[in-house]
C-alpha cells in the first residue's frame, strides 16, 4: 500500500497507536459515515495529525479496512496452525472469530464488504482481496478432505451464518447450523463432535 505523499516516509510508533485506536473506533460506529473530526476527539489527537499521518480521509479509511482483514486472516492462520485435523481447525475459527471481543470487527468487515459492491474508493477491492487471502489458507487446512468441502463453499457457509449471527444474536441456533455444517462438509475427516 504506498505511502500517503505528505505522511513521514518511516512508519511511527505514534501512527501505529492511532491507527490501532481508529480501528477500534470504527469497529463501533459505522465507517461508512466516519468523520475526522470525531474520531480525532475520541482518540486523543487532531484531524491536522490524522491528515498529516495518513494522508486523507479515504487512504485512513482504506487502511482500516486493512487492518480489518489482516485481523481476521491473522485468526485464520492461528486456527491453520494451531488444528489438527480440518473440523478441529473449523472449529477453532468458529470460536475465535465468533468471541464477543471481535464482533466489531466482524461489523466492520462486512461494511467494507458490502461497500466494496460500488467499486467506488477507498472500499472497491475489499470484498475481492478478502476472498483470495482466505482461500489459500483455507484450502491448506481442507487437505485430505472430500469433494464437498471446497473452500469456497466454507468460506460462504461461514460468512454467512456469521452475518445471520450479527443481525439476530441468536448464538445457539447459528452454532448448530455451523457444526451440522461441518458434520456433513466433513464426514469422515475429522469426525463428528458432541
Amino acid at each position: 500500500m504506498p505511502t500517503p505523499a505528505n505522511a513521514p516516509s518511516r512508519p511511527s510508533a505514534r501512527r501505529e497507536d492511532l491507527l490501532a485506536a481508529t480501528v477500534r473506533y470504527v469497529a463501533e460506529h459505522n465507517v461508512s459515515d466516519l468523520s475526522l473530526r470525531p474520531l480525532a476527539a475520541a482518540i486523543g489527537t487532531s484531524p491536522r495529525v490524522l491528515l498529516y499521518l495518513f494522508g486523507s480521509k479515504e487512504d485512513l479509511v482504506r487502511e482500516v479496512l486493512a487492518a480489518a482483514r489482516a485481523e481476521q486472516l491473522a485468526l485464520l492462520e492461528r486456527s491453520e496452525a494451531e488444528g489438527g485435523t480440518p473440523r478441529e481447525t473449523l472449529e477453532l475459527l468458529w470460536h475465535w472469530v465468533t468471541a464477543p471481543d471481535h464482533r466489531g470487527a466482524l461489523r466492520l468487515f462486512f461494511e467494507g464488504y458490502v461497500r466494496a459492491f460500488a467499486h467506488a474508493e477507498p472500499w472497491r477491492d475489499f470484498g475481492a482481496t478478502s476472498l483470495h487471502e482466505w482461500l489459500p489458507p483455507l484450502t491448506r487446512a481442507l487437505t485430505g478432505t472430500d469433494a464437498d468441502a471446497d473452500p469456497t463453499l466454507v468460506l460462504a457457509v461461514l460468512r454467512g451464518l456469521l452475518l445471520d449471527l450479527l443481525a439476530t444474536g441468536e448464538e445457539a441456533r447459528v452454532q448448530a447450523a455451523w457444526r451440522h455444517f461441518l458434520d456433513t462438509a466433513l464426514a469422515g475427516h475429522g469426525g463428528r463432535t458432541a
